[in-house]
């Protein structure tokens, strides 16, 4: 593997320190979560909330299935876990005290991802950063899939950084397993898995190309182990084996004339109500057609959205270029009011600054392209279809990552 620009300074914390400065973080990052929520209280939880995910949860925890009349809308991982809440009552903080240690700990991933990059000073930092970034104390504990697509995915990429640097096949498995439990929370996510396939058969695995090839297979076998349960069980409740009934319609609420009529300043969700309400009689009635068939109803909005497309491409270029303005704006989006807003840019404005600078100079690792790789498929998903600040949120701990090695590296030449 190539090695970094400049080496990184070495530990000179004793590894007991190390441990008691981590412990503190960690418990004072569930802390912070769960204290922000009690003091928002339940009322706020349950009303700023998506609350039609508890739900279906509540459904599949009475036997109704995560495939209602052929709808597998929704990934299955997410609402698995609401679900298994749901059996003790409706109790707020039975999703609020595990979505707070899933916060908690996806601080402790950042500590395992800085300390095989860099060091365990950087380690340090990447964690208390992570442990109180704004974002992530007041949104871990909301009732959506953030804070578990966060956690998944830095768990996936310190199993890829560890299968990478140790190269032992049980390693690629289980990082492969990660990887597919990672699209089973948010479907998103698979462009990302394939952004993560071309690192790992172009950076991630070293030796001949014979062991290149054994290994990369491993973690391809484990991805598809991991999501041929949930095929098989969309295979037979709509016929096709699918991760989602619902590609084609994102994809045309952010492909038509009304995309940006709300978007981004408020919901997506505003304006894609108005261009379901702006379609025509005839479009009415020609999906209506199609209701009882979900696959097919998702093919006719993905249609229509390719269509749309197809129509004027400087349009798209200017619709792609809007769509990652919001998703990389120091703007948070949809707009939360002035002091959500401040907030937000103090925090997230630095991390960005520091993150970029670290990664252009650690430019040379393997680690790095990871990363890289994982900006590159967000980019993509978002410039074609949409992002609020949301949607990136699961990368910021990449950026922190960086940006704590810049500030180890700087703190320790001050102190040599």
């Amino acid at each position: 593997m190539a090695a970094p620009d400049i080496a990184p300074p070495a530990d000179t914390l004793t590894q007991r320190r190390i441990v008691t400065i981590l412990v503190a973080i960690l418990a004072a990052a569930f802390v912070a979560r769960l204290g922000a929520r009690l003091v928002t209280g339940e009322a706020h939880f349950w009303t700023n909330s998506y609350s039609f995910l508890y739900d279906l949860a509540a459904g599949i925890a009475k036997g109704d299935g995560f495939c209602k009349a052929a709808d597998c809308e929704r990934q299955p991982l997410y609402l698995l876990f609401i679900a298994l809440t749901t059996l003790a009552g409706k109790n707020y903080l039975f999703i609020v005290i595990p979505q707070a240690l899933m916060g908690a700990g996806t601080a402790g991933l950042a500590f395992l991802i800085a300390r095989r990059m860099f060091n365990s000073s950087a380690a340090l930092i990447a964690c208390a950063v992570t442990a109180f970034y704004p974002y992530y104390v007041i949104h871990d504990t909301a009732l959506q899939d953030t804070a578990m697509v966060t956690f998944a995915l830095a768990l996936s990429v310190w199993l890829l950084l560890r299968a990478s640097q140790d190269g032992r096949g049980r390693d690629w498995l289980i990082a492969g397993i990660a990887l597919g439990a990672l699209v089973l929370v948010r479907i998103s996510m698979a462009p990302t898995v394939a952004a993560v396939l071309l690192w790992a058969i172009a950076w991630g695995t070293s030796g001949a190309l014979v062991q290149r090839l054994r290994s990369w297979m491993i973690l391809v076998a484990g991805i598809i182990l991991t999501l041929s349960p949930w095929l098989v069980h969309t295979y037979r409740a709509t016929g096709t084996p699918l991760l989602s009934t619902d590609t084609g319609f994102v994809l045309w609420a952010g492909n038509n004339a009304q995309t940006f009529l709300y978007y981004p300043d408020r919901s997506i969700d505003l304006s894609t109500h108005d261009g379901l309400v702006a379609m025509s009689a005839a479009d009415h009635a020609d999906r209506a057609s199609l209701r009882r068939d979900r696959v097919a109803v998702d093919n006719w909005y993905r249609a229509r959205a390719l269509a749309f497309m197809r129509e004027d491409p400087w349009r798209n270029m200017h619709y792609a270029a809007r769509k990652l303005t919001a998703a990389f704006s120091w703007t948070f989006n949809p707009y939360r009011g002035m002091l959500a807003q401040w907030i937000y840019a103090a925090s997230y404005v630095p991390v960005a600054i520091f993150g970029i600078a670290g990664m252009v100079m650690a430019r040379r690792r393997p680690e790095t392209a990871l990363i890289v790789a994982l900006y590159a498929a967000f980019i993509a998903v978002s410039a074609v279809i949409f992002a609020h600040t949301s949607h990136r949120m699961p990368l910021d701990i990449y950026w922190i990552v960086f940006a704590a090695s810049v500030i180890s590296a700087r703190a320790t030449s001050r102190s040599v």
